[in-house]
């Protein structure tokens, strides 16, 4: 809950900035795993029982991959390996609490690490259903071109 106030303090202050300097400051750069085992997904758990899947803003000097891999250990505790980018997404603010971003999303695996709760939320294995059930609009539009990439791997590995 404090995470989530911290948040929307900086997005309410970044976008004051913005219009300040008319609207010409860059979005961030964010990035951001899907990783499947088991037939179950990894996401974090936020605050009002919302699901996301493990990503952030990009530091700087890093690149999407990194970032991917870097808040994917923050969020979960689980070391990955950030594989091919699925796609990107432009996500314009829609309103003061959020800022403008694209967004980088990779598929992953994970090569140690144990699970384990942060300050944004705890970080759970879902089956599809129930990640369908509870993602947002946008995310479940990337989860749906998850699912789109991954049948054409298969297709080209037959």
């Amino acid at each position: 809950m404090v995470y989530d106030m911290l948040k929307m303090c900086v997005s309410l202050c970044f976008n004051i900035i913005n219009i300040c300097f008319g609207g010409k400051l860059p979005p961030f750069g964010s990035a951001a795993v899907i990783v499947e085992d088991n037939e179950q997904y990894l996401v974090v758990e936020l605050p009002r029982k919302r699901l996301t899947l493990p990503g952030g803003f990009m530091n700087w000097r890093e690149n999407p991959q990194q970032a991917a891999e870097r808040e994917g250990k923050e969020e979960t505790g689980l070391t990955l390996k950030a594989g091919n980018l699925i796609s990107f997404y432009s996500c314009p603010s829609t309103s003061w609490w959020n800022m403008s971003n694209l967004s980088f999303v990779f598929e992953a695996k994970v090569v140690g690490g144990q699970l384990r709760k942060n300050m944004e939320g705890h970080p759970r294995w879902v089956t599809e259903e129930e990640l369908r059930q509870r993602l947002d609009k946008h995310t479940l539009s990337i989860f749906e071109d998850y699912q789109e990439y991954r049948l054409k791997k298969n297709i080209h590995a037959a």
